[in-house]
């Protein structure tokens, strides 16, 4: 481990016992008590997260609009400032390259969020698609840290410790200070739960992780994170979308704003989305304790197959065993029974509607 990078709070999560592991490049904490407990803390109080892996890029200049109307799923000049939006990045074949989020700090600066293993890959696309643009990229990545706050209780908490904290809409986000710093409080997340994303310098982040702690925040690692994103249908980049998964297959069409001159795959998209899609993602509760994995089998009741599982796990929030996968887009719709392959047994499932949890307003 001695090669991958470590976050400003990597030392808090030796000092809290985390079970730390590789992932994306990063040593990252997988795990504190339990992720059962954890997920139980996020969906029933709060919990915090150390998503400082994710990539973080503000991208500004006369040109940033139009560079990220090239490459956005979305229209970055119909976003509001101070508003973020969740959008895929698509290769011209139309497969997701990434899903990210873009926040609107104002006409001629952005801050986008892609994820930890594909920033990289993103940056160089951002730059072999604009090059006749101006504007820059700044890679702030290793000089914030990222924590999310998920949970009911999140916006008590933030408000014991900015008194004066606007009340925050969804996708929406405020610019302030922390210790003289600045710091972006964005109401964003991926647990399906109300919550918080705080983006702030690396010198101020284990304090403000440990005046969480001390508002009542339980610490969570990436195991739970995976767990509650599942529960609330979230795809998984690598899992659900691929470069060779896109958009319309995913159930992602809602994000994808298509008759612009300016985006690279508008005409690529719009030819995919005018043809009848091979396949389309579902949701799946198994019947008894068995949990699906990625790359299962999945059949129809005649035992001829018909797709594959792309995540599954043991929901705690939900007593049961649940998953995502793709089927053959002409095959079954909900309440249709299935069976999943698990260790060479066909273990009896049904499709069910999806988000498999949703938060009581």
């Amino acid at each position: 481990m001695n090669n991958l990078l470590k976050t400003s709070l990597h030392q808090t999560h030796i000092n809290s016992k985390a079970k730390l592991v590789p992932f994306a490049g990063w040593e990252m904490p997988i795990q504190y008590s339990s992720i059962l407990s954890e997920c139980k803390a996020v969906r029933n109080q709060s919990g915090i997260f150390d998503v400082s892996h994710m990539g973080r890029f503000y991208i500004s200049g006369n040109d940033a609009s139009l560079a990220l109307d090239k490459i956005l799923s979305v229209n970055p000049f119909m976003i509001e400032e101070g508003q973020g939006k969740y959008n895929v990045i698509c290769n011209q074949n139309g497969g997701i390259i990434d899903d990210a989020i873009v926040y609107k700090i104002n006409d001629k600066k952005f801050l986008l969020i892609p994820n930890a293993s594909n920033a990289d890959t993103i940056h160089e696309w951002i730059i072999d698609n604009t090059k006749e643009l101006n504007f820059n990229i700044n890679v702030v990545t290793k000089n914030t840290a990222m924590i999310a706050l998920q949970g009911p209780t999140s916006t008590t908490i933030l408000n014991n410790i900015f008194s004066e904290l606007p009340k925050i809409r969804r996708f929406r986000f405020i610019q302030t200070k922390y210790k003289d710093k600045n710091v972006i409080i964005a109401r964003t997340g991926y647990t399906g739960e109300n919550g918080f994303e705080i983006i702030l310098d690396n010198d101020i982040s284990q304090n403000f992780w440990e005046l969480l702690l001390k508002n009542g925040a339980t610490e969570c690692g990436l195991g739970a994170r995976d767990v509650l994103r599942l529960e609330a249908a979230l795809a998984l980049h690598g899992n659900e979308i691929t470069e060779k998964t896109n958009p319309f297959e995913a159930q992602l069409s809602r994000f994808v704003e298509l008759d612009r001159e300016n985006y690279i795959v508008n005409n690529t998209l719009s030819n995919i989305k005018s043809q009848e899609l091979s396949k389309k993602l579902i949701g799946f509760e198994i019947q008894g304790r068995k949990i699906a994995r990625s790359h299962n089998i999945i059949k129809d009741d005649n035992n001829n197959i018909i797709g594959e599982v792309t995540s599954g796990t043991y929901s705690p929030t939900l007593n049961k065993s649940i998953g995502l996968g793709y089927i053959s887009n002409k095959s079954l719709d909900i309440n249709s029974e299935i069976t999943i392959e698990i260790r060479s047994k066909n273990i009896l499932a049904k499709i069910i509607k999806i988000p498999f949890y949703k938060r009581s307003n």
